[in-house]
């Protein structure tokens, strides 16, 4: 659901695994008007959490990219998502859109995530809840404090669950490539995602790539996100003169 604010480009921010659209709630002014913040709502949280949550990448990016064509007016759309999860399905709704040719892509925005060729390398569905969270907080550092919370803990695992399992099923096609270019963020602190690592994203585009190093650790967005922000902000102002690409 968009912010209510009209802007000549849309931004689809995804959230990462166990997020929900409201993350981005207050994104429209950290962006100065740039861009229209359009948040994704993944089923299984928030307002959708008695609908069952998604089990396969592919099957979301079908979706949302056929919800943002039909939601098309003509403006062109960048494309913004966060760690695995976001970062993924952003690239995965980003090519549908440049085959479909109905929504011109302008640019995607990547976050402390590996390229879609990077090998995932844990399988946690087997674990108990208990484990199942010690996992995560190695993964990303970061454990949401409504998880040590019994009742909100039995609503939350489904979607984080189902999220993780996104992750694991996940194979990239092979060869393909976006036309639009990729601006990948890593942090600078991050232990999880390496710089080596974002820079394998520049293999993913034939349009151009960018690098850009942020201050924190791999879940700094939840702290600072005026950083990931100032980021897209300079660039969707045309500063890197950027172009649709369809």
């Amino acid at each position: 659901m968009s912010q209510n604010t009209r802007s000549d480009i849309r931004l689809f921010c995804f959230p990462f695994a166990g997020a929900g659209a409201s993350f981005y709630n207050g994104w429209n002014e950290l962006l100065g008007g740039s861009a229209e913040v359009v948040p994704i709502q993944l089923p299984g949280r928030e307002r959708q959490i008695a609908e069952e949550p998604y089990r396969r990448i592919q099957d979301a990016a079908d979706d949302f990219a056929e919800m943002i064509e039909a939601q098309g007016d003509g403006r062109p759309a960048a494309l913004f998502g966060h760690c695995f999860l976001g970062a993924t399905l952003a690239f995965e709704v980003a090519s549908r859109l440049e085959t479909g040719g109905k929504v011109p892509v302008l640019r995607l925005f990547v976050s402390a995530a590996s390229s879609p060729g990077g090998r995932r390398s844990y399988s946690m569905s087997s674990y108990d809840d208990d484990r199942f969270l010690e996992e995560v907080g190695k993964l990303t550092g970061y454990t949401h404090h409504a998880f040590s919370i019994p009742d909100l803990r039995e609503l939350l695992m489904p979607a984080l669950r189902a999220d993780f399992e996104m992750d694991e099923t996940y194979a990239a096609v092979p060869g393909r490539m976006l036309k639009a270019p990729i601006t990948a963020l890593y942090a600078a602190g991050d232990s999880f995602v390496s710089k080596e690592a974002a820079e394998r994203w520049e293999d993913f585009t034939t349009g151009g790539f960018k690098l850009v190093e942020v201050q924190g650790e791999h879940m700094y967005i939840t702290g600072t996100p005026e950083q990931a922000a100032g980021v897209m902000a300079s660039e969707l102002a045309g500063k890197e003169g950027a172009q649709p690409h369809v």
